[in-house]
C-alpha cells in the first residue's frame, strides 16, 4: 500500500520537478510585504519577479512558518481520506515548521489513533529539501514502504549538498546574518560570500571571494568537489531569485564538469527563502559524499 508524501512551501518544487508523481502535496506557507499577507506556494515563477522587484525597492518582506492549524488539517484530511503520512519538513536549524509538525501529528493521532504518520527533519532548505523530497517520492514509487523511505531519508539527508551565494549583502544584514559594516565594506569592495548548508541544517558562511563571477564559478567547483560520483543520472537543481542568466551561466559550468549526471534543471528560489536572501541569491544542490565544508 503506498503512502502521501506531504512537505512545505520552503521546497521550492515546481510543477515541472513533481509532474511526474501523484499521492504528493506541498503546505503553503505565509509572508507579508507592505502590510499585506500573502500565501505562497512554489509555482513556476510567475508573480515572483514583482516579489523581488518589491524588495529592490526596498520593501522588507517577513515570513511565518507553517501553523499548527495547517499542518494538523493537511494530515488530518489526508488520513480521512484514507492515507499514510510521510511529512517532510523545512530545516529545524532554519526554522520552527518541523517542530510545529510533530505536535501536529501527535493531535491527529490522539483524534485517530490507527493513523500511521511520521515527521522527518529534511535539514535541508529551499531546493535542497525540494531535491530530497524528489528522491522520495522516486523512493516511494520504486516499491519503498513508508518507513523504508523514511529511514532512507534520514541516512541520506547529509549527503543532500546546498552551495549558496548572494548579489547583495544588504539582504542578509536584515536577518543579522552579517553586520551592517560587513555588508557595506562587502557591497563596496564586492566582496560575495559562498554559503552552505551544515549538519545541523543552518545557512553559514564558508568564504569570502570578490565578484560576482568569481563567486558562481566557486559554486560550480563546490559541487564538483563534494559531488557523489559513484550515483548515476543524478538531479542537480540550480535555484535563482530572478537572476536567470547567472543560473544559466552556473548551468554551463556544471556541465563542463564532466559529473554523472542526467539533468540540470534551473527552478526559482521563491518568496519564503527569498525573503531572507534577496534577489540575486543563485543556489546549487544536489547529492554529495558528505557537507564537509570544501577547502580552497
Amino acid at each position: 500500500m503506498s503512502f502521501y508524501i506531504l512537505t512545505d512551501a520552503a521546497c521550492d518544487l515546481t510543477n515541472e520537478v513533481t509532474g511526474e508523481f501523484k499521492d504528493f502535496g506541498i503546505i503553503p506557507m505565509n509572508y507579508s510585504i507592505d502590510g499585506k499577507e500573502y500565501s505562497y506556494l512554489p509555482t513556476d515563477g510567475e508573480g515572483i519577479r514583482s516579489f523581488y522587484d518589491a524588495m529592490r525597492s526596498e520593501a522588507v518582506p517577513t515570513t511565518t512558518q507553517v501553523s499548527l492549524y495547517a499542518s494538523q488539517k493537511a494530515m488530518l484530511d489526508l488520513v480521512k481520506q484514507g492515507h499514510d503520512v510521510l511529512y517532510m519538513a523545512f530545516s529545524s536549524g532554519l526554522s520552527g515548521t518541523y517542530q510545529t509538525a510533530e505536535m501536529a501529528r501527535n493531535m491527529v493521532l490522539e483524534s485517530e489513533p490507527g493513523a500511521k504518520i511520521q515527521v522527518v527533519d529534511t535539514l535541508c532548505a529551499s531546493a535542497g529539501e525540494g531535491l530530497l523530497v524528489y528522491y522520495a517520492l522516486k523512493k516511494r514509487d520504486s516499491g519503498a514502504t513508508l518507513e523504508e523511505t523514511a529511514n532512507w531519508v534520514i541516512q541520506n539527508r547529509q549527503r543532500l549538498v546546498h552551495w549558496f551565494t548572494v548579489s547583495d549583502l544588504v539582504y542578509l544584514k536584515r536577518g543579522g546574518r552579517v553586520s551592517a559594516t560587513s555588508a557595506y565594506l562587502g557591497n563596496m569592495l564586492k566582496i560575495k560570500p559562498v554559503m552552505h548548508v551544515n549538519y545541523e541544517g543552518k545557512l553559514i558562511p564558508v568564504e569570502k571571494v570578490q565578484g560576482r563571477k568569481r563567486s558562481i564559478k566557486r559554486l560550480a567547483e563546490c559541487t564538483a568537489e563534494s559531488f557523489d560520483r559513484s550515483e548515476k543520472d543524478q538531479l542537480i537543481l540550480i535555484g535563482h531569485s530572478d537572476c536567470q542568466e547567472d543560473a544559466e551561466y552556473l548551468k554551463e559550468l556544471i556541465e563542463k564538469e564532466n559529473l554523472p549526471i542526467r539533468k540540470v534543471q534551473l527552478v526559482p528560489i521563491g518568496c519564503i527563502i527569498g525573503a531572507h536572501s534577496g534577489p540575486g541569491t543563485l543556489a546549487i544542490f544536489s547529492l554529495g559524499t558528505s557537507r564537509d565544508v570544501v577547502k580552497k
